[in-house]
């Protein structure tokens, strides 16, 4: 039941662009590693690099499809599929991969990724996310697509212990787009800037992640399409800000270093 409240919670928080200083969206992001973090870090401030509206939702994707048309039968079609087909270890892997963001490529990156080995990446990270989240959440308002397991009987959902009954004729939810999806494809772009030669590792974790919101039972395909679009629309203005351009310059440096074997606190001060 608490699971089920803090999913709740985090998916509100998503639709209305809340939560900028909620120590619930810090152990999303940083998973294992937000463990060993004071209550201060936990609750610190985090403050993306783009101001409001700089990227525009309602520009770059469509709706999602009308209940009942092609497309949206399609979506059902193919998240049926995608669950039938989850063996238990695919479920298990669906199931970790929702409970967190970042520490889920940590094999991809080679590096574990959390404050104590890669702080700067994580600093530059939870920024990122913050702008992505902003811009998730204003999609989420304006479409308000139910989730599948609003609309369908499922046989499991991930964070619920038992599947709910789908409502008579849901009109509101917060589906479309995938925020988890928007988050991890548009860090996964910014871990590849860092690190060039773990591209192909990072973008399939990435493609598989999505892929995890629909064994999930909680976004439909389109959901995560459009995710990740909007991911990769914030990253692609991103590199129109000379702050970020820095930061990320200083996170490569940091990456390998650590990956070659030294400490990040050991290395000098980033300008």
């Amino acid at each position: 039941m608490i699971r089920d409240l803090l999913l709740a919670s985090l998916g509100i928080a998503w639709s209305l662009g809340l939560a900028a200083a909620s120590p619930d969206r810090v152990k999303l992001l940083e998973g294992a590693g937000a463990a060993d973090l004071s209550p201060q870090e936990l609750a610190a401030e985090i403050k993306g690099y783009l101001p409001p509206g700089a990227v525009d939702a309602a520009t770059l994707v469509q709706p999602p499809p009308a209940p009942d048309s092609p497309g949206d039968k399609a979506d059902i079609a193919l998240l049926r599929a995608a669950m039938a087909r989850a063996n238990e270890a695919r479920w298990q892997k669906a199931l970790a991969d929702d409970a967190s963001v970042y520490d889920r490529f940590d094999a991809a990156l080679g590096v574990a990724i959390d404050r104590k080995h890669l702080p700067r990446l994580v600093r530059l990270l939870n920024r990122v996310a913050d702008d992505v989240i902003a811009v998730t959440g204003e999609a989420k308002k304006r479409f308000s697509r139910p989730r599948p397991y609003q609309r369908l009987a499922l046989a499991r959902v991930c964070g619920m212990a038992a599947p709910p009954k789908p409502e008579r004729a849901p009109t509101k939810g917060g589906s479309y787009p995938s925020g988890h999806s928007s988050i991890s494809w548009a860090s996964a772009l910014v871990m590849m800037e860092a690190a060039p030669n773990r591209a192909q590792a990072l973008i399939t974790r990435a493609v598989d992640y999505g892929e995890s919101r629909v064994v999930c039972g909680v976004h439909f395909p389109s959901d995560v399409e459009s995710g990740r679009l909007l991911g990769a629309a914030v990253v692609d203005k991103l590199f129109s800000v000379p702050e970020f351009r820095r930061d990320l310059l200083c996170a490569k440096r940091e990456v390998v270093a650590v990956a070659a074997g030294e400490k990040s606190e050991n290395l000098p001060a980033c300008q």
